[in-house]
């Protein structure tokens, strides 16, 4: 199973020099990929922006987005961002795509947050096209060259495992370790790619959050956990509780993933701290 780290970029105000250190040590400590979460309203740093200096500063490991919240920008313009980071950075991209549930990030962008999944569809068929170097507006197309970005898919409901099934290459699990759910959805992800005359098997990945230390340090890790989702404080608490907070529970996790068939689990930190970074590669590589 693959292991990634999350960068912390959805940490409220991260300083954004932290990026491109924590992506190189990523690299060298051995871990399969770095990781960013989107965000609009909120003091973090975007996270394209994020994952493009993450790219300058490595040269092999894998860049992911878990999840970009697609329905939120103008699809044309994001496919060509998505379509050039992922030409520059040498085809390390995987882009986990979601619709979020923060009708804030909608309201400031000027996105339809009521039929956010139909929009998602619509730009997921206009990337796809692009990144084939198809012409999808004008008379000339988007991209100069195609490109490959594997898509995964984050949700619960029917219409992920529909667009699993037909539009992408996997699905990626939320960052609360829900063993039971995940692995029944996860037999539906099959089900379904196999339904679909689907090839080969879809790719799973799960997410967890986590912070290692003194009792300062996971108190100002829940701190952030509490802030960062608190449009939902019944949530909030539900990740503060299950937050990894030792290099035992990391250890574990890891086990029970690949137990379940995960292909691949990322570690997003909640404290923007280099020496998590370090205390996980210990812990987990």
């Amino acid at each position: 199973m693959q292991i990634g780290i999350g960068l912390p970029n959805h940490v409220a105000a991260v300083r954004g020099s932290v990026i491109s250190e924590w992506a190189h040590r990523a690299e060298q400590r051995g871990f399969d990929s770095v990781a960013s979460i989107d965000r609009v309203v909120y003091p973090s740093l975007d996270s394209i922006v994020a994952l493009s200096a993450a790219a300058g500063a490595t040269r092999d490991i894998g860049l992911v987005t878990n999840v970009l919240l697609a329905p939120l920008y103008p699809a044309a313009w994001l496919a060509k961002q998505l379509a050039s980071l992922a030409d520059i950075a040498g085809n390390r991209l995987t882009l986990g795509l979601g619709v979020g549930r923060r009708t804030d990030d909608y309201t400031a962008t000027g996105a339809d947050f009521h039929h956010r999944g139909r929009v998602l569809d619509r730009t997921v068929e206009l990337m796809l096209r692009a990144w084939r170097a198809d012409v999808v507006t004008g008379d000339v197309p988007l991209c100069p060259a195609a490109v490959r970005i594997p898509v995964l898919f984050g949700g619960g409901s029917p219409a992920t495992l529909r667009r699993v099934a037909t539009a992408g290459d996997g699905w990626a699990a939320g960052a609360v370790r829900d063993y039971a759910n995940q692995s029944s959805f996860a037999d539906e992800v099959r089900g379904a790619w196999r339904d679909a005359g689907r090839a080969g098997r879809p790719w799973l990945n799960a997410s967890v959050n986590f912070a290692f230390g003194d009792a300062a340090t996971v108190e100002a890790a829940h701190a952030n956990l509490r802030s960062y989702y608190g449009f939902v404080p019944e949530y909030a608490e539900l990740n503060v509780a299950d937050m990894l907070t030792t290099p035992q529970d990391a250890v574990s996790t890891v086990r029970a993933y690949r137990d379940l068939g995960f292909d691949g689990l990322l570690f997003h930190p909640s404290v923007a701290s280099l020496d998590q970074l370090e205390r996980l590669a210990d812990a987990v590589l």
